[in-house]
């Protein structure tokens, strides 16, 4: 009678687990956690691809600008897909960074590649003023493609729209800056 006793005793503590009841309240918690950091992850990724992609090319912009005052040569940055050549693409697809001492835009075989960027998957990157390229001269300052066009700036957007750009305004002094306006105050576009 004792063994049969210590058997049902065991047999009812071993016995451990969920119920439905509680294991269907684990999963509706589970769900509601869910629902609430996947957006919030969402747009952390978004925030942090769209900050590497204009830290990455500032970054080539300070390259350029360096390049062009230590070797007194002009340094352009121009958009390219290959990482080789620059190229009638859009510069969300990538750019190169190299000293353009006969300043025709083009890589010669005298002119070496100093950086390049495979651009940005999911971003949209445009200018106005460097449609394709900017140089940067000896002194520091930056010239657009047109040869009395000393400032411009990049708008950087992804697919949250305008609400979520970055404008890149590259000033007189050949230096860049983040805003979240426009160099006239206005508010970004993209579309």
């Amino acid at each position: 009678m004792r063994n049969r006793q210590a058997w049902a005793q065991i047999a009812r503590t071993a016995q451990r687990g969920f119920t439905l009841i509680e294991m269907m309240v684990a999963v509706a918690l589970t769900g509601l956690l869910l629902s609430m950091a996947v957006p919030a992850l969402q747009q952390f990724t978004s925030n942090a691809r769209q900050t590497s992609t204009i830290n990455d090319f500032v970054s080539s912009m300070h390259i350029a600008r360096s390049t062009a005052v230590t070797t007194n040569f002009r340094t352009t940055v121009c958009a390219s897909a290959n990482g080789v050549s620059c190229q009638a693409v859009s510069w969300d697809e990538g750019w190169i960074v190299f000293g353009d001492r006969d300043s025709d835009q083009a890589v010669d075989a005298d002119e070496t590649i100093v950086a390049s960027s495979d651009g940005a998957d999911g971003l949209d990157i445009r200018s106005a003023e460097f449609g394709q390229f900017l140089m940067y001269r000896p002194n520091g300052r930056v010239m657009t493609a047109s040869a009395a066009g000393n400032s411009g700036q990049f708008t950087v957007c992804d697919r949250r729209g305008s609400e979520y750009a970055k404008v890149l305004i590259v000033d007189l002094s050949g230096r860049p800056r983040l805003s979240y306006y426009q160099a006239d105050g206005s508010s970004p576009s993209c579309g």
